[in-house]
């Protein structure tokens, strides 16, 4: 017995992915910094950071989407914590460059885009 459709299916379930190679690892820059795993992220700033959900993809065209928080740092931090705000984490992958933009839909706020480079420097949240 064939199954004709199934290399079709194959080829349309892999045109995303959330564990595409092409994005995991570490990515740095001067602005920023991210640790991008198959179950999420983590991205540093100079005043901040931000986590990414599991359920983030990448395109065969190299379009990064996903989902998660950012939090602001800086100044004397509050007995709860800073609070978290919704955000979405935009992005292209070109070879080893990932450009990235977050949108802080509570905010109405956009902050980037960060250029970051596969394996470069880390940033460490310091804020004065």
């Amino acid at each position: 017995m064939r199954f004709p459709n199934l290399a079709l299916l194959s080829l349309a379930l892999g045109c995303s992915s959330p564990t595409a190679p092409a994005a995991l690892g570490s990515w740095g820059g001067p602005e920023a910094s991210l640790l991008l795993t198959t179950s999420g992220g983590t991205l540093s700033y100079a005043c901040g950071a931000g986590t990414i959900d599991s359920a983030w993809t990448l395109t065969d065209a190299g379009q990064f989407v996903a989902s998660g928080q950012h939090f602001f740092g800086g100044g004397p931090v509050p007995p709860q914590g800073h609070p978290p705000h919704p955000a979405r984490y935009s992005g292209q992958v070109l070879g080893d460059v990932l450009t990235l933009t977050v949108t802080l839909s509570d905010l109405h706020q956009s902050l980037g885009p960060f250029h970051l480079v596969r394996g470069g420097p880390a940033v460490v949240e310091q804020c004065v």
